[in-house]
């Protein structure tokens, strides 16, 4: 399928927002949208509101895109890579165990794709570093603890949806290891979630030196972005927390990176502490490239690129148009 006026439709559904974006064939985004997830529901009405938007976009669009060539559809939660059916998925009650490719197809009669968001995420950046053959893993950061694979230029899903659940990867055998909210112990979402990291914090906090941190955190007000804040304004038991949290994440990246063995893995989501542009950001990010290091081959953590991802919310709609671009050559 040649590209020459080909546009691309990437449709990222979250838990709150939905996001639209008709890409050209090397994801670049030449229109986007976004829209509460809750004025729309259920598949069905996001279908077709995207296509809706796409019309009206090709329609004024000063690029060269004529025509909508292929859709492609990014979900949270398990995706059933044999129904393409979302068997778990938080916030999303009318959309599990629907067939969503058999309705994605029906929507558009065109070459159509599901791709689960972490995965559309990872290969989005794997295209925009360029990184051909070589393989990526997206790690995002919040509430959950999530990972997208790109194999080469393929995601990989696992025979049931699950390759890449790092959150659930065990860090603590112990019988008293904390417990996780799947109901499994020891898992690095029961020690690197926010939840989990807020509840870490607390605990500390209620023992700690006064001056150690903000007079307001003695009253449990605060959160994974405040808990930045004052450690880039010196206070030292948000920072031991945080680089805590830094050594639980480089554990799992290192067992990941046994089994998986990525030229390069990034850390997104909305935990990441300030990220690239603040001084705690990048004293967490080295704290994991050296607990990485640590504790894996020379050839494996000698060598694997461990960076904070670059596209941001952008990140689903574009891995989601790029998956529906390889449907519509395939067909």
């Amino acid at each position: 399928m040649s590209d020459d006026g080909n546009g691309y439709l990437g449709i990222d559904v979250g838990g709150t927002t939905i996001k639209y974006g008709v890409c050209k064939g090397d994801g670049t985004i030449v229109s986007r949208q976004s829209i509460p997830t809750e004025a729309l529901m259920d598949p069905e009405a996001v279908i077709r509101h995207g296509l809706e938007f796409a019309d009206a976009a090709l329609i004024r669009s000063k690029s060269k895109i004529t025509k909508l060539a292929a859709v492609g559809l990014a979900v949270p939660g398990v995706l059933d890579t044999t129904s393409w059916c979302l068997r778990e998925v938080v916030n999303l009650s009318h959309w599990t165990n629907r067939p969503l490719l058999e309705i994605l197809n029906n929507e558009t009669h065109l070459p159509s794709a599901v791709i689960n968001d972490a995965n559309a995420a990872a290969l989005a950046e794997h295209q925009h570093r360029g990184l051909h053959q070589q393989s990526l893993a997206l790690i995002t950061l919040g509430t959950g603890i999530g990972c997208g694979l790109a194999i080469g230029d393929q995601e990989l899903t696992g025979d049931h949806g699950c390759a890449g659940e790092i959150g659930h990867l065990t860090i603590n055998f112990s019988t008293n290891a904390p417990m996780c909210n799947c109901g499994q112990r020891g898992h690095l979402e029961a020690y690197a979630g926010a939840p989990a990291v807020i509840e870490r914090a607390k605990e500390a906090f209620n023992s700690c030196a006064p001056n150690s941190i903000p007079s307001e955190f003695r009253e449990n007000h605060f959160d994974p972005l405040s808990l930045a804040t004052a450690a880039e304004e010196g206070y030292s038991e948000p920072r031991r927390v945080i680089l805590e949290t830094a050594t639980y994440l480089g554990q799992a990246i290192g067992i990941l990176g046994q089994v998986i063995d990525p030229e390069v893995v990034l850390l997104g989501g909305a935990m990441t502490f300030g990220g690239k542009d603040s001084e705690i950001g990048q004293s967490f990010l080295n704290a994991v490239r050296m607990v990485v290091k640590n504790t894996t081959l020379q050839q494996i953590g000698g060598q694997m690129k461990i960076d904070y991802a670059s596209l941001g919310n952008t990140a689903g709609i574009i891995g989601a148009a790029l998956v529906a671009k390889q449907k519509g050559r395939e067909s």
